[in-house]
């Protein structure tokens, strides 16, 4: 194989692929890329055999073929690079990078090796504005669960329905949901718990701009926006009715000013225990954010809301509680809350298309 491409194109995909590469004691292979030539253009891949990536670039390709180069060692030196253009010239085990000032040597290995990335059965597709999606996304991800304790739950639920998508995510001590009205291209109803991590890179990799196609299969999903294609196991199971949890009715409805919250509760968090507690009590026309620790000291914050209901205290984790504020969109927010439970929802008086739903640390 011998190519030419510009250094600026292979190194933002070597960097972008390198963090999809595995580490394996029997299969050294996952630790490395796979560069092949593919209808002219040069394709770089990497997988960990639960996620991969493909990503495409342009360039001269001057004889086809394959090789591998190691994914840390080939982005670092890529790294290094400063001319615009580089030669890729692979024989045997060595693959070779010149420049007119460079030239470097990397081992590589038999790039039949390389496992291949599953070929998808297409059952739902769908295309979505790529902006839409990665926003959608960013708002749910923090309530999803970072441990392996419920499977479900490490992950985000995709449910499509007939022109809508909704993504959820818990971890059993808050609820995220965003749904996503007017999609033309959503015509099924299905259901799909999508890994944490392949979330986390969906955001990070896939640009902003364009359409996000959303392709899912037997156990699999696949996102690509142009060139750059992303794939995934899913998690099996079903995950639990969520919206069972969502309290009917509130006690108390308040609507207050979203930065100011919190900013007040930032400063609370200062002098919060382990259990990252501070305690909101709350009437119709006031809300206060406290805290005390006998070591370090104390806080109290007391701010104008407008609002109904009855008066009490409850103590969240403020950091759960953060999360769902820096998710709502808006110059207020309503907070609704019941006294003898002490559950919360946060929404936007102007965006019900997303909740966040709190549960307490306990009730005061």
């Amino acid at each position: 194989m011998k190519i030419e491409c510009t250094t600026k194109n292979i190194r933002d995909a070597a960097l972008a692929v390198e963090r999809f590469s595995g580490r394996h004691i029997t299969l050294a292979i996952l630790s490395h890329i796979l560069i092949t030539t593919k209808d002219k253009k040069i394709s770089i891949i990497a997988t960990n055999l639960e996620i991969g990536i493909e990503y495409i670039i342009p360039g001269r390709v001057v004889r086809a073929g394959a090789t591998t180069a190691s994914a840390k060692t080939f982005s670092h030196i890529l790294q290094s690079l400063t001319e615009g253009v580089v030669t890729l010239n692979a024989e045997k085990t060595q693959l070779s990078l010149h420049t007119p000032t460079s030239d470097i040597i990397i081992n590589s290995l038999n790039p039949e090796e390389f496992p291949n990335l599953p070929a998808i059965t297409e059952e739902h597709t769908f295309s979505i504005a790529a902006a839409t999606l990665t926003s959608a996304l960013q708002t749910v991800l923090p309530a999803a669960a970072t441990t392996d304790l419920k499977p479900q739950l490490t992950g985000i639920l995709f449910a499509t329905a007939p022109g809508m998508l909704t993504l959820a995510a818990t971890d059993s001590f808050r609820l995220a949901e965003r749904r996503i009205k007017n999609q033309d291209s959503v015509r099924d109803t299905t259901e799909c718990i999508v890994p944490l991590r392949t979330i986390q890179e969906v955001i990070r990799t896939l640009p902003t701009d364009g359409d996000i196609t959303v392709t899912l299969g037997e156990h699999q999903i696949v996102f690509q926006s142009g060139d750059i294609r992303i794939l995934s196991r899913l998690i099996d199971g079903a995950y639990p009715p969520y919206r069972n949890i969502i309290p009917k009715s509130f006690e108390t409805h308040l609507v207050v000013e979203r930065a100011a919250f919190l900013k007040s509760i930032r400063l609370a968090a200062v002098f919060s225990s382990r259990l990252n507690d501070v305690t909101c009590t709350f009437s119709p026309a006031e809300i206060e954010v406290s805290t005390a620790n006998s070591e370090a000291g104390s806080s109290a914050v007391r701010l104008g809301a407008k609002g109904t209901g009855k008066s009490g205290s409850v103590m969240f984790n403020y950091r759960y509680l953060t999360d769902g504020l820096e998710a709502a969109s808006g110059e207020h927010v309503t907070l609704e809350l019941n006294v003898t439970s002490g559950a919360a929802q946060i929404q936007s008086p102007n965006d019900p298309s997303f909740l966040y739903l709190l549960m307490p640390i306990r009730s005061v």
